[in-house]
């Protein structure tokens, strides 16, 4: 796997093991995301010829869907991130130069880092929430729902990780330069 992309072009990638083990992970996350969308597509056929080809419809594949989809999008975000393809807004940091856009790339990283952290709260506490009370979906999978919500843990988690991993190593270049 080559860990240099956008991110390192720009002078925001670091070699210190423990930035180089969240990549990991980022990455690992990342091709589990992929093989979900996979998978949700062979599901979804597997629903349509089900339902139109022998006409017996399959209940649970909607909800299963809707789970799967937010699994693919918060494996994903980390290492959408790590990758520097995130969208953003570019109005100042086209426009920027020199030690204003590296400042504004930190703070990129760091409102991502309080945004994934916030997230990360929230989404534990709904987690033990789900757990303590044994809340399931209200669909035909009837699923506990902290299983589908952990899944807003993990990628909040790695987001938070690999934001704050970058916004550190950008100020500690910013410093020696």
């Amino acid at each position: 796997m080559d860990m240099k992309d956008k991110s390192a072009e720009e002078g925001t990638f670091s070699s210190s093991v423990f930035i180089r083990m969240i990549e990991y992970l980022s990455f690992g996350a990342a091709v589990i995301s992929a093989a979900l969308v996979i998978f949700t597509l062979l599901m979804t056929g597997y629903s349509v010829f089900q339902r139109y080809v022998l006409g017996t419809p399959v209940t649970w594949t909607d909800e299963m869907s809707g789970f799967l989809v937010v699994a693919i999008v918060m494996l994903g975000a980390a290492e959408t991130l790590r990758r520097g393809e995130h969208i953003s807004v570019d109005i100042l940091s086209s426009k920027a130069t020199g030690g204003r856009k590296k400042m504004l790339v930190i703070l990129s990283f760091l409102a991502t880092a309080f945004l994934a952290a916030v997230l990360f709260i929230s989404a534990w506490e709904a987690v033990q929430f789900s757990y303590a009370i044994g809340v399931y979906s209200s669909g035909y999978l009837e699923a506990p729902l902290w299983i589908p919500q952990s899944f807003l843990l993990v990628g909040a988690g790695l987001l938070f990780l690999i934001s704050l991993a970058r916004a550190v190593d950008g100020i500690l270049k910013w410093r020696r330069s």
